[in-house]
C-alpha cells in the first residue's frame, strides 16, 4: 500500500469523533451561509433540498457521522442563513457550495445532495471537479434531461400547473399553503403534508417559501449542464427511492443513460424523502458508496 493509500486509510477509520461545531461563512454578494460539523473521517457536505433546511438531515447523522467528518448547512436564504432578495439560484448555490468547501472544509469533499441540493451539488462538481472527491445525489429534478421525452411532456405539464399554483400562494401571502401544494402536488405525494412532516417542519417549509418561490424563477434549476460528469474522475452515485414518482424515475434512468459510471441504488419502499423516511437505508446506501471512493 503506497502512501497517499495509508494516509486515506488512516482518515476513514480515525475513531476520533469530532463534536458537534457551528459557524458562518459571509459571501462576497452579503449571504451569510450557517453551518454545523460534526463526525470522523473524511469531510461529507450534505446539501438540502427545497424548502428544506440542515434539520432534515438530522435522521441519517447518527450513521453517517460515525463515517465522515460530516458538514451540513443552511443553503442561502433558507432558515438560518440570509440572502439579498433575488440573488437566489442554482449558480448562486453552486458558489456557495464550493466557497464553503473552500473555507470551512478546507479541501476536496465527498458531496450528498436530496433533490434540488443535489442539482446544486452536480452542478459545483461540474464547475470545479478537483474540489470533489465523490458525489452522491438523490433525485435531483433535472427534468428537462426529458425534453425530448413524449411521456415526460405530459407528466411535467401536469407537474407545471401544481408549480404555478404553488407559486401563485406564495406570491398572494399564502405561504402555508403554497408549502403545502409543494408536499403533497409536487414533492412528497397526497398527505405528506400532515402524515411525512410533523408541526416543526412544516414551519420549516413555510418560513422557506418566499425562497423557493425565487429558485422556481430561476430559469437554470431544471437543466444543469451534467456533460462533464460523463467523464469525472470521482465515483457518482444516483439514490432513487422505489415509490417516487414517475418524472424523478424516470429521470434517474436518463441519467444512468448519459452517465456510464453512474452506480444506482433503489431503495425498497421509499419515496422522494427517503433521508427522512427510511434513514437507515438512505445511510447505509451513502455509505455504501463512501466506501467504493
Amino acid at each position: 500500500m503506497n502512501n497517499m493509500s495509508t494516509a486515506r486509510e488512516s482518515r476513514m477509520h480515525d475513531n476520533r469523533l469530532r463534536a458537534q461545531v457551528s459557524g458562518t461563512l459571509e459571501r462576497t454578494d452579503g449571504a451569510v451561509l450557517r453551518w454545523w460539523r460534526s463526525g470522523r473521517g473524511e469531510p461529507l457536505v450534505l446539501v438540502h433540498g427545497s424548502f428544506d433546511d440542515h434539520n432534515g438531515w438530522t435522521p441519517v447523522l447518527p450513521m453517517l457521522t460515525q463515517h465522515a467528518d460530516v458538514i451540513s448547512y443552511d443553503r442561502r436564504g433558507h432558515s438560518l442563513s440570509t440572502s439579498p432578495r433575488g440573488r437566489v439560484g442554482v449558480q448562486a448555490d453552486a458558489e456557495d457550495l464550493l466557497a464553503l468547501i473552500d473555507k470551512v472544509a478546507g479541501g476536496p469533499v465527498h458531496l450528498v445532495g436530496h433533490g434540488y441540493g443535489g442539482s446544486v451539488a452536480m452542478l459545483a462538481a461540474t464547475m470545479r471537479r478537483e474540489a470533489v472527491r465523490s458525489l452522491a445525489v438523490h433525485e435531483p429534478p433535472l427534468f428537462e434531461l426529458l425534453h425530448d421525452n413524449p411521456i415526460a411532456k405530459v407528466l411535467f405539464a401536469e407537474y407545471s400547473v401544481w408549480l404555478g399554483h404553488a407559486a401563485g400562494l406564495i406570491r398572494g401571502g399564502d405561504f402555508a399553503g403554497g408549502a403545502r401544494v409543494y408536499a403533497e402536488k409536487i414533492g412528497y405525494g397526497k398527505g405528506a403534508w400532515h402524515q411525512l412532516f410533523d408541526r416543526e417542519r412544516r414551519a420549516t417549509m413555510i418560513s422557506n417559501a418566499t425562497v423557493w418561490l425565487d429558485q422556481h424563477h430561476d430559469p437554470g434549476s431544471y437543466g444543469v449542464d451534467i456533460t462533464t460528469l460523463a467523464w469525472a474522475r470521482f465515483p457518482l452515485t444516483q439514490l432513487v427511492g422505489e415509490e417516487s414518482q414517475q418524472l424523478h424515475q424516470m429521470v434517474a434512468d436518463e441519467l444512468a443513460e448519459r452517465l456510464p459510471f453512474l452506480r444506482t441504488v433503489r431503495l425498497p419502499g421509499a419515496g422522494h424523502a427517503a433521508h427522512m423516511t427510511h434513514p437507515d437505508d438512505f445511510a447505509t446506501a451513502v455509505i455504501g458508496h463512501l466506501r467504493v471512493v
